[in-house]
């Protein structure tokens, strides 16, 4: 009797997704698209690379197959097409930059590496600077990664200082830094959104130099000097479909979901005999998320919002392509309802239930808490100490004040920004549920006229 009772039960669960015109989410359909982007023959999707531009033909493409609108830029012809071409300044040194405080200088390549700059010639006032504060105006801000570099993005994790108006920052080395230290001194290149006015240099220091500037006073001049060479346009592309909302009011509000296409691409440099970094998790499985939650909901009825699907460049080289989509948007910026990034959600985290993902800045506001009463199997991140809110595409418009987090069920896994990220790795059963379950409460969200807001101080761009 009981079987029968759940039997009954599913039958009614999946009449009632018929009903509101659900589509249900294939393992098929998720193997097909992380199998081509996770491959070797993508040779690990590197920012700025051929490779990272025909991902994001691919994702645009498949978002016309799934018969979304156009959100990119016009093609040769004229016509809006699914790809957005983002011009990226790349700069190089013709003389090595060098960091002087005191009687102490330091070259890049030596004691010191140059992440990115903006201008050859930078003055600042040393100040000691934590990771979840914004730099202060003219400062030479200080940052001592400790144990929260090991294995992250040190350009995400340096969103939040980097956000304030110090022109230096500087930043201890991590064993994630070290270990890539001979390929980014051999490179000697920065990189930089074309047009950038904001002038700052992100410097990374050796350990001996991070403990002397440590013993220094507060306020002691520390002087950024280098020769640029002309520099070089390259680009970065966005992958950009929509649904166009049908609701008289409700259909110029803008409901955005979103991932990052890139990821590191080959480091010759690597030991053993794999090269390539194939980013599988990380973000293959959150670009999959996105195309297959577009699936679903452009097999079902129109939604009364209207719905972006963007799947950002270069988030790998400092969020460029985010960068470039939120200070362009193709609507008003407070018809942003909210934005939901998926990132890395190919295989469960041990510290929550295996059904459930987590959302970044989960207490920030009230989105994560709404959704869950919508079905949505969302928790709060159990990582706070990773500052994961502030290291993928989420925070670009979470710091405008966007309603902006992301879902993930990354666990710490070992693979991060290894070449083992590979497809073989990918937990299918745990992705293909976890999509499928931030289809209904989605979908309630595309056709609500309910707004999420900032919990009090808790806005970024606020703080």
């Amino acid at each position: 009797m009981k079987l029968l009772q759940r039997i009954n039960l599913l039958v009614l669960v999946f009449a009632a997704a018929a009903i509101v015109g659900l589509a249900q989410v294939n393992e098929r359909d998720v193997r097909a698209h992380m199998e081509f982007l996770a491959s070797d023959a993508m040779q690990g999707r590197g920012s700025g690379t051929v490779f990272e531009k025909i991902t994001a033909e691919y994702v645009g493409l498949q978002m016309q197959l799934l018969g979304l609108e156009p959100a990119g830029d016009p093609s040769l012809g004229g016509r809006p097409s699914y790809v957005q071409h983002i011009n990226i300044g790349r700069n190089s040194f013709a003389l090595p930059p060098k960091l002087k405080f005191g009687a102490t200088t330091l070259e890049h390549g030596k004691d010191m590496l140059v992440m990115r700059a903006t201008a050859a010639s930078l003055t600042g006032a040393l100040a000691k600077t934590a990771l979840t504060d914004k730099s202060a105006a003219g400062a030479a801000a200080f940052v001592s990664m400790g144990d929260l570099g090991t294995g992250q993005n040190l350009m995400q994790s340096l969103a939040t200082v980097a956000s304030g108006d110090a022109p230096i920052i500087i930043v201890e080395e991590t064993a994630q830094t070290r270990s890539a230290w001979a390929t980014v001194a051999s490179r000697r290149i920065t990189w930089t959104a074309t047009g950038s006015t904001k002038p700052v240099a992100i410097v990374v220091v050796s350990k001996q130099a991070a403990a002397e500037l440590a013993g220094l006073p507060a306020g002691t001049t520390i002087e950024f000097t280098g020769e640029l060479a002309p520099a070089e346009v390259r680009q970065t592309w966005n992958a950009a479909g929509k649904i166009t909302g049908t609701d008289k009011n409700l259909g110029s509000e803008v409901v955005l979901l979103s991932s990052h296409l890139d990821h590191v691409g080959v480091r010759p440099g690597e030991p053993g005999d794999d090269k390539i970094f194939n980013g599988a998790d990380d973000d293959a499985s959150g670009t999959t998320a996105v195309l297959e939650i577009a699936r679903a909901l452009a097999n079902g009825r129109r939604p009364k919002r209207t719905v972006y699907f963007v799947a950002f460049g270069s988030e790998e080289a400092g969020g460029l392509g985010s960068r470039h989509f939120a200070d362009n948007l193709p609507f008003a910026k407070e018809k942003l309802v909210a934005n939901l990034q998926f990132e890395m959600i190919g295989r469960p985290d041990a510290k929550v239930k295996a059904e459930e993902l987590w959302l970044t800045g989960y207490e920030r506001s009230n989105l994560g808490p709404e959704l869950a009463k919508r079905g949505a199997k969302l928790v709060q991140d159990p990582h706070p100490d990773q500052n994961f809110f502030q290291r993928s595409d989420n925070y670009t418009l979470a710091r405008q004040g966007i309603i902006a987090h992301t879902v993930s069920s990354f666990g710490l896994h070992k693979d991060y920004h290894r070449p083992s990220d590979e497809i073989d790795t990918i937990d299918f059963v745990h992705m293909t549920r976890s999509i499928n379950s931030m289809v209904a409460p989605i979908t309630w969200l595309v056709n609500s006229d309910w707004k999420p807001a900032w919990n009090p101080g808790k806005n970024p761009a606020a703080q």
